[in-house]
């Protein structure tokens, strides 16, 4: 979720822009990102999405799998974001864009915000949290910027595990970084259906697991994988890593 900033805090980041900012990171000049609104028009299951945005969002995650030449699970997403030329910080090592850009207390509401420096991506996260929940944080914030949700202007405000309350804009966003973190043709290979055995393969958090189980059970009651050319490509690109997980070496 993205919300306009004030015309004081605007004016604060067009201050900074013009600054230089020193951090750990050697992050120099900053501005926010804003994103644009789409109607929803159905259900799936209980979140709600336009059809075009969820095959937007399917679409895009795995193009990013292909393009980033993602072969194994988990995810490796500083690698991603090296290839997407995306900068990655946790809170604490952008202590100082944070304090200057007045960015205090939407770090205390959220575990992730999106910004531009000069030009350039960039994903703040919460650090502080556990490991499988950082993850679906940075690809949820993935989302925001691969499905074009944010431009100069905004910040986003809002990520959370996914909630039937979400806005489209952060349905999609959990729709792609599920997608993105536990492809579901990888899945219907190695014969995953739990949450416990996505959290495991796929190293994401419960809430996260469980999101992404109760799509992948309405997949095996439709037998609806391999559908797409997108899909396939996926599919054998993950390949050696399928057939190394399900046939380990001996003794291991």
């Amino acid at each position: 979720m993205c919300s306009s900033l004030s015309f004081a805090a605007l004016r604060r980041l067009v201050h900074l822009a013009l600054c230089p900012i020193r951090t750990h990171s050697k992050i120099t000049n900053i501005y926010l990102l804003t994103d644009t609104r789409r109607p929803a028009t159905i259900f799936l299951g209980v979140f709600q999405l336009d059809y075009r945005d969820y095959q937007k969002a399917r679409d895009a995650s795995w193009r990013i799998l292909l393009d980033c030449k993602i072969d194994r699970l988990p995810v490796d997403l500083n690698a991603v974001c090296r290839k997407l030329k995306i900068r990655l910080f946790s809170y604490t090592a952008a202590a100082d864009i944070i304090e200057r850009a007045h960015m205090a207390d939407a770090t205390r509401r959220t575990d992730g915000l999106t910004f531009y420096m000069r030009g350039t991506p960039v994903i703040l996260y919460n650090g502080a949290v556990l490991p499988q929940r950082v993850s679906f944080t940075v690809a949820h914030e993935l989302g925001h910027i691969v499905l074009a949700h944010v431009k100069p202007g905004s910040v986003t405000i809002a990520n959370r595990e996914p909630h039937p309350g979400d806005s489209p804009e952060e349905t999609a966003a959990n729709q792609f970084a599920a997608r993105l973190l536990a492809p579901a043709c990888v899945l219907w290979a190695m014969n995953i259906h739990t949450p416990e055995e996505i959290m495991n393969l796929c190293q994401i958090s419960r809430a996260a697991a469980e999101f992404r189980a109760r799509r992948m059970a309405d997949l095996y009651r439709r037998g609806q994988f391999l559908t797409s050319p997108l899909e396939q490509a996926v599919y054998q690109q993950f390949r050696p890593f399928i057939a190394e997980a399900l046939n380990p070496p001996p003794g291991e």
